[in-house]
């Protein structure tokens, strides 16, 4: 029995062995073929596609390599058993017709950092089963209506990083299942209203780094699981209002956006994320963010507003952050902060305030960063509100950098240290100085008015007998 047993053993190292030799001689010499049924190639020296590849391949990766073109008869012999393919950084300028047609297996296609400018309008016809097609990184300048045909199982398709200048309307129409789609840094003017109509699943969309400047009404109106969009880095100048969906994080920074008018993101009420940065935004309704229940971030910065309204914040319950650095804001009012529970940062660094008011500072009580610095702050009666917060949040980061600008005799002083200076901690106005002055004096001359009439009221009122003391006592002085 254990005869047999050993022989078992040899006899299943032998096979392996085999199987091992086998796989290794049919490895082409630039790559690594390995057990699990993947093989890795690399390298400039490779100028023609692999060859040969096992059959039992499944997993196949392509990256750094010299050769120019895809054809049908690279995958003869491993084409059945291949479900994901990666091709990346390759000088490939063509692929042929029919080229992925017995590749039927494929669930994930990766074609990225090549020199491919078109795509054959039948290309991915016969991959019904692809789930991943990430084009990234080529110089693809156009698609046709049918390019991605049939692909009905797709989830993730990537078109970032080439040369797009339209997007035909009917492009993705076969996507019923995709959840992610980007567009991102192409050259992008327009966009059809209808071209994400049949994207229901949708949900992440990036159409960043393109040159869109206005969005067509209710190109987002079927969108309905979209959690995500990201439309930063382009021209946009207005908005349109945008209907609901569960939409989380909205980048729309480094756009043309001029306004805020009321009620325009009203329907998101689960976004978390707004970011409206280096933007031209010169003002905001004070409606402007109503419905947002759920934001907790709001970035405004590096735009160009030179005062908030009342109310502007209301309504938000859970915002968390605030940035309004790099603006040009002279003031603030009381109640902007109010009834923010959650508020526990607020930037306003590189702007142009001179004072905070008391109200306002209240509101920041349980605010663990407050950033000020880069303000023209004027040290007079108005700043005591901040001086006085100021010396009482010493938990604070960056406070010495909070300096005052006016008067030029505390230009560069810290605020937080202007009541500890000598005789003169804040410079009071002239017209207060005066007053306080002539109180003073008519204090004291009503002071030394009384005594004298005290005085003279004393002496009129000395007893005879006391009056013949003091006669004596100055004669006794004299003596005489």
């Amino acid at each position: 029995m254990r005869d047999l047993t050993a022989l078992a053993v040899c006899l299943y190292l032998l096979c392996s062995l085999c199987a091992i030799s086998a796989v290794q001689k049919s490895c082409p010499t630039e790559c690594q073929c390995e057990p699990r049924n993947q093989v890795q190639c690399q390298g400039e020296t490779i100028t023609e596609f692999p060859s040969p590849i096992p059959a039992n391949t499944s997993y196949l990766f392509i990256y750094n390599t010299k050769f120019s073109a895809l054809k049908p008869s690279d995958f003869e012999g491993f084409a059945e058993s291949l479900t994901n393919l990666n091709i990346s950084n390759s000088g490939i300028t063509q692929i042929l017709d029919d080229t992925f047609n017995q590749t039927r297996g494929l669930t994930s296609l990766s074609l990225r950092g090549t020199n491919v400018s078109s795509l054959p309008p039948r290309l991915f016809w016969e991959m019904s089963g692809l789930e991943k097609l990430l084009l990234d990184r080529n110089k693809i300048e156009s698609l046709s209506e049918d390019t991605f045909r049939g692909l009905g199982r797709l989830k993730m398709l990537h078109l970032s990083l080439n040369a797009l200048q339209t997007i035909p309307a009917e492009v993705f129409v076969d996507l019923v299942d995709l959840e992610e789609l980007s567009l991102y840094g192409n050259k992008i003017k327009t966009l059809p209203a209808t071209l994400f109509s049949k994207l229901g699943k949708l949900k992440t969309l990036y159409l960043s780094r393109n040159q869109i400047s206005k969005l067509p009404e209710g190109i987002f109106s079927e969108l309905r699981n979209l959690s995500k969009l990201s439309l930063f880095g382009n021209g946009l100048v207005s908005l349109p209002i945008f209907v609901p969906m569960p939409l989380e994080e909205l980048w729309l920074y480094d756009n043309k956006l001029t306004h805020l008018k009321d009620d325009m993101f009203r329907n998101l009420t689960q976004l978390r994320l707004l970011v409206l940065s280096r933007n031209q935004i010169r003002s905001v309704s004070v409606h402007a963010f109503r419905g947002l229940a759920s934001l907790g971030e709001v970035s405004l910065k590096n735009n160009r507003l030179e005062g908030l309204l009342n109310g502007t914040f209301s309504g938000l319950p859970k915002l968390v952050n605030i940035s309004l650095e790099h603006n040009q804001l002279r003031a603030l009012p009381g109640s902007l902060l109010q009834d923010l529970p959650l508020l526990r940062s607020l930037d306003l660094h590189n702007n142009s305030l001179s004072n905070l008011l008391q109200e306002l500072l209240d509101s920041l009580q349980q605010a663990e960063e407050v950033l000020l610095a880069q303000n023209p702050w004027k040290c007079d009666q108005d700043i005591l509100p901040l001086i006085n917060w100021l010396d009482h949040r010493s938990d604070l980061q960056n406070i010495s950098d909070v300096i005052c600008h006016f008067p030029e005799s505390l230009k560069g002083t810290p605020v937080v240290k202007v009541s500890l200076l000598g005789s003169e901690p804040v410079t009071w106005g002239g017209d207060i100085h005066r007053i306080i002055t002539a109180l003073v004096c008519t204090f004291a001359i009503t002071v030394f008015i009384g005594a004298i009439c005290w005085r003279r009221r004393k002496e009129k009122t000395v007893p005879p007998q006391f009056e013949m003391m003091n006669q004596d006592l100055e004669q006794f002085v004299h003596g005489e």
